[in-house]
């Protein structure tokens, strides 16, 4: 079975570049620069959520393929072929912490079609295509993830109580109307994240929490002001904190496990669904 295979430090910690390697933007830029075309209904790939790639092979001739994400989270990404004429293609990204950063490796598998006439193919054209897919995507991951290390921090809390998580239906903007979200918000100048975290619960929902642990992945988020990091934090009600109220927002509920995926959650925070259920499992 063919192998590609590319190791990439990036200065970074292994959260945000976990966010970096799940952001279809930083896809379609290195899948650009190599000659590919890049396509998903999402922007942040979630298990199950599939992608339609268009490879380059040659000048006039390209081979789509469609390609499914399998798992997704702080440890990297695998994903696998899902249609196309390449057989067994199964793309892993590993990360590992490391002195000064974050080790990212790239691991590319396939089987040749077509026999002694697709391990030619492979010999002369798909080994070369897949060296300069993954040199690409080194050198845009690596950029991407950098510069994101000095972006504003937006922070929401995963506040659980009794196996439910609660949910806050978005007032504003007109197109986020109606749709859900963890409560939260943006940590300003010189504020942690879990004191920015408190200060929004109480200023959004009137509750008093303790913030715990990391959820999920750094979350890559683009906004008209700029480039942002969401971050994700467990949290707990307060023996003596209020009833949960939405001051700032439509409504706001208590999901379940099971109730997790039946609602519409905004883009970026349906990339924590499943660490969601997960933190809610026994």
């Amino acid at each position: 079975m063919p192998v590609q295979s590319c190791s990439t430090l990036i200065a970074a910690p292994r959260r945000l570049v976990a966010g970096v390697v799940r952001d279809g933007e930083a896809a379609d830029e290195s899948l650009r620069e190599a000659g590919h075309r890049y396509s998903a209904a999402v922007r942040l790939l979630v298990p199950g959520d599939e992608v339609l790639l268009d490879a380059r092979l040659a000048p006039g001739l390209r081979l789509p393929y469609r390609s499914r994400v399998r798992s997704v989270g702080v440890d990297g990404m695998v994903s696998e072929l899902a249609g196309g004429l390449a057989k067994g293609l199964v793309h892993t990204t590993t990360l590992a912490d490391a002195p000064g950063g974050t080790v990212m490796r790239d691991e590319i598998r396939w089987r040749s079609p077509f026999g002694a006439i697709g391990r030619v193919g492979d010999a002369i054209l798909v080994r070369r295509l897949m060296r300069d897919m993954l040199g690409c995507r080194s050198a845009v991951y690596r950029r991407r993830a950098e510069e994101l290390t000095g972006a504003p921090a937006v922070v929401g809390a995963a506040i659980v109580r009794d196996g439910a998580v609660l949910a806050a239906q978005r007032s504003r903007p007109t197109d986020l109307r109606g749709r859900w979200e963890l409560p939260g918000g943006r940590a300003e100048p010189g504020e942690s994240e879990p004191a920015a975290l408190a200060r929004e619960c109480a200023e959004e929902l009137a509750a008093q929490v303790d913030v715990g642990e990391r959820v999920g992945t750094d979350l890559p988020v683009t906004t008209p002001g700029g480039a942002l990091v969401l971050r994700m934090y467990a949290a707990a009600l307060r023996p003596d904190s209020p009833e949960p109220k939405a001051l700032e927002h439509l409504a706001v509920r208590w999901l379940t496990e099971r109730e997790l995926p039946t609602v519409a959650w905004v883009d970026a925070d349906r990339a924590v669904v499943g660490d969601l259920e997960a933190l809610l499992r026994p």
